[in-house]
């Protein structure tokens, strides 16, 4: 089946729901929403998140940095809160980040945050947009990164949960980010060497494995994904590849169903989590 991934298109169709909690795992995951290793000071700085999504990171930051001065870039405002329910110091803007970046953006930010690009870069191609994020920076100003390492999604469970849905979603669901969409890992496991081939400093490197107290919580976020999934496939069975893991075909109505089995082991249990990588790197001075 011939897909051509909009990654624009997908972002409009994920619910605040699944943006807020994938907020909430990595806050808790992670501990901090700035790397230790980026110094904020007192000072006023501008500080940029590209990806920001529905801008939870942007008004958790705000509330506890209130002097600073915020700037948060999607390639879709379909989540923006309206500008008018936000405080005075936040503003958001339309920017697609793989594009020329426009001058007024250029040089001019202390911190540039991004996270969960993943599903945006396709067949590795990660030049265009990590070009124009150290572009945004200042000289010596901090770029901090942080993904979701989608090549590590593995369905677990408790030696006496099932989980045999979850497991065979989770190979549907590699199978068509490597295969029909090319979200492929290698840029995220070589970001470190690629920053420093740009004459940036890499300050931090670190790989999160999924916490077992969150089981739940990862497994919501990755429901509420995966239910909205159906409607791109088609109603008649759609033969796969013979590879470990995989179902003979796939339909709508197969992956629905897989979908709500999923539901009930998660229920039991079980659970689907990835790797979290997040790289801090400051640009040179």
């Amino acid at each position: 089946m011939e897909q051509t991934w909009d990654a624009s298109a997908y972002w409009k169709e994920q619910s605040f729901q699944t943006l807020h909690l994938q907020h909430w795992i990595f806050n808790y995951q992670l501990g901090y929403l700035l790397h230790p290793q980026i110094t904020i000071g007192e000072r006023s700085l501008k500080i940029a998140d590209v990806a920001c999504g529905n801008a939870a990171w942007l008004l958790d930051l705000a509330r506890q940095h209130p002097q600073h001065e915020y700037c948060g870039l999607d390639i879709t405002p379909a989540h923006f809160p309206a500008a008018g329910n936000l405080p005075p110091n936040i503003h958001l803007h339309t920017l697609d980040a793989f594009a020329d970046l426009p001058p007024e953006y250029v040089g001019v930010f202390d911190i540039v945050s991004i996270r969960t690009i993943y599903s945006a870069v396709i067949d590795n191609n990660i030049h265009p947009l990590l070009l124009n994020l150290i572009k945004m920076l200042k000289p010596g100003a901090y770029l901090q990164w942080a993904e979701n390492d989608a090549s590590t999604l593995t369905a677990r469970a408790p030696e006496d949960i099932g989980k045999t849905a979850m497991s065979t979603i989770v190979h549907l669901q590699n199978f068509f980010s490597r295969f029909q969409s090319k979200l492929l890992p290698d840029w995220l496991h070589t970001l470190p060497s690629t920053l420093a081939s740009q004459d940036c400093e890499v300050l931090a490197d670190d790989t999160l494995p999924p916490f077992p107290e969150l089981s739940r919580a990862w497994s919501d976020n990755m429901l509420s994904v995966w239910i909205g999934l159906p409607g791109r496939l088609p109603e008649e069975a759609m033969p796969l590849p013979k590879m470990p893991g995989l179902p003979e075909s796939v339909s709508r109505q197969s992956y629905g169903d897989l979908v709500m089995r999923s539901a009930v082991e998660s229920s039991q249990g079980a659970w689907a989590g990835m790797d979290q990588r997040v790289v801090v790197a400051r640009k040179a001075g």
